[in-house]
């Protein structure tokens, strides 16, 4: 659902949960533009009747109360119908517990959201709207929803299917991958994330820990939605190093997101699969910031100089400009796709160059003359070491746009978008 639909059903519901029953089904005949919006709305009211004013509204994440401090959860506790067998993990906003699902019995991730976090505006109709987008993906890349509710104290909880597994993020602590394996991730994850970005949801959150590798190989992408719920989630303030490693610029700038967002978080997640490092460090979060915001991504790598159009996707992906920017992960999962194939037949050999063909417009040679051209527009914004860029890029470069993007992401932001135009007059 886009951000303008969700305002209106907010502004809606606003004024219609005011309103005595009597009145509510008039107000939403003559307010809501379709039958769509007016369901929503209807179904925020349900929810907003059944949680009740059991959430304090007293509480914001800026006031000193609202410290997350682990509710008291012992094993056999019980959270509606879930009773809790064993912690699994926190996170900012929140703990996700192993449950036992008394009704159906099965077990769950049982994840429950502080009540600090729970009593932000707007949680509980976002909440529910999330989870109603995310249940309709049906994907096998993606985590399953089964329920939601309200916990004792005034917290939120998620019930989601409960999967055998490792994170990637536990994988990670042993090193890095093999290139096989690196690639069958990421092809799976770009899978799941082009799904929901059909359905217009955005992740906002990928990184390591969010990833789900199940005993079978199958790869689940976790917290679907659980970020966008609280801006305070990603607030620079809040937010934990871990996370801010893989966040795009657009995001720590408070700008906003979309799918090239999750493409920026997902090729730093893929350079740590083949590196075993973060691409992005900083022993402090300011130094971490500075790195992300301003600095070239450090791509350097011998995995990636033996794999010179892996590389290249990365450079696509990581461009900051997110008009710039490789803003299709259906473009990702199909070149990760031909890759991984190109891997199990030719495992020694370089890959081909079909998928980088795909990736921008078709392959083309380039003559000295429209180099020297390139060459001397580069120099007045970045110096003398523009012959130097041009001659590095335009050994893996498949197109006149794509020697542009990568030769760009070196000038500061705000001139790119000069420069770019300036080189596209180029007649090559």
């Amino acid at each position: 659902m886009n951000q303008d639909r969700w305002t209106l059903i907010q502004q809606i519901f606003d004024q219609v949960a005011d309103l005595p029953s009597t009145d509510r089904q008039q107000f939403l005949a003559t307010h809501c533009p379709d039958d769509e919006i007016k369901k929503e709305v209807l179904d925020l009211l349900q929810a907003d009747e059944e949680v009740g004013d059991l959430l304090p509204s007293s509480f914001t994440m800026e006031s000193p109360e609202a410290t997350l401090v682990l509710p008291r959860m012992h094993p056999d506790t019980l959270v509606g119908p879930y009773r809790i067998i064993s912690k699994i993990g926190e996170g900012g906003m929140g703990w996700v517990f192993k449950a036992e699902d008394t009704r159906l019995d099965r077990y769950v991730a049982l994840k429950c959201l502080a009540p600090a976090v729970a009593s932000e505006p707007g949680i509980k109709e976002r909440l529910l709207l999330e989870a109603k987008a995310i249940s309709r993906l049906d994907h096998p890349n993606v985590c399953i929803i089964h329920d939601m509710g309200h916990t004792e104290d005034g917290g939120l909880y998620i019930a989601m299917q409960f999967y055998t597994g490792k994170t990637l993020e536990k994988l990670l602590s042993k090193g890095p991958l093999d290139l096989k394996q690196a690639i069958k991730i990421a092809k799976q994850i770009a899978f799941g994330l082009s799904a929901a970005h059909q359905h217009h949801i955005v992740h906002r959150d990928i990184k390591p820990a969010n990833i789900m590798i199940q005993d079978d190989g199958v790869v689940k992408i976790l917290d679907f939605g659980i970020a966008k719920l609280a801006d305070t989630e990603i607030t620079l303030a809040g937010a934990r190093m871990g996370t801010l490693a893989y966040m795009a610029p657009e995001q720590l700038e408070g700008d906003d997101v979309g799918p090239y967002t999750d493409i920026w978080s997902l090729a730093t997640v893929l350079f740590e699969m083949l590196t075993g490092r973060p691409l992005f460090t900083g022993d402090k979060a300011s130094n971490l910031l500075n790195a992300v915001m301003n600095q070239e991504p450090p791509l350097n790598d011998p995995v990636l100089e033996a794999q010179p159009h892996l590389l290249r996707l990365l450079q696509a992906m990581l461009i900051r400009d997110i008009d710039l920017r490789l803003n299709s992960m259906t473009k990702v999962v199909q070149w990760l796709a031909t890759y991984q194939q190109h891997l199990s037949q030719n495992p020694n050999r370089r890959r081909p160059q079909e998928e980088d063909e795909k990736l921008h417009t078709d392959k083309v040679t380039f003559t000295d003359q429209y180099l020297m051209r390139l060459a001397a527009v580069l120099t007045a914004h970045i110096g003398p070491t523009a012959p130097v860029l041009i001659q590095r890029y335009t050994e893996s470069a498949t197109s006149y746009e794509g020697l542009i993007m990568a030769l760009v992401s070196h000038l500061p932001a705000h001139t790119r978008q000069s420069v770019v135009s300036q080189l596209k007059a180029i007649q090559p």
